[in-house]
């Protein structure tokens, strides 16, 4: 009975790790160039601000991310002050590329995707193909 419990936990985790595998079917690996906060100045032209309508706050972020050679320039909004830390400068993540969404895989097997605003090549030494 022992045995057959073991043989069963072991065959199980061999099966949930083989789908979590092909569940992040489409990911590559990438790194985050450059976080940068992203203001919106407020729009109200009156001569007294405790007059201004309450707007909603937003807290928004343009990401780079570097996938191969080519650095996306993506945008990251949160209802609160709150950035995930896998969007740190330097730091590895996977993501999946569409046409014009980026879908980045957080801890927890969570994704989050954002909407592509750019690409830019990069022109470095590793990028540069040798005949």
């Amino acid at each position: 009975m022992k045995k057959s419990l073991m043989l069963f936990v072991v065959v199980s985790g061999g099966l949930l790790a083989s789908m979590h595998a092909t569940t992040k079917q489409g990911y590559q690996s990438a790194t985050v160039v450059s976080v940068e906060t992203h203001e919106t100045p407020s729009n109200y032209a009156g001569s007294n601000p405790s007059d201004a309508p309450l707007q909603a706050e937003v807290y928004s972020y343009d990401i780079g991310i570097r996938v191969g050679c080519t650095v996306y320039r993506t945008h990251y909004d949160s209802a609160f002050d709150y950035l995930p830390s896998v969007f740190a400068p330097h730091h590895p993540i996977e993501v999946n590329l569409r046409k014009r969404v980026m879908e980045v895989s957080l801890p927890g097997d969570r994704t989050v995707r954002m909407g592509i605003d750019g690409r830019r090549n990069v022109k470095d030494e590793s990028c540069v193909v040798r005949n």
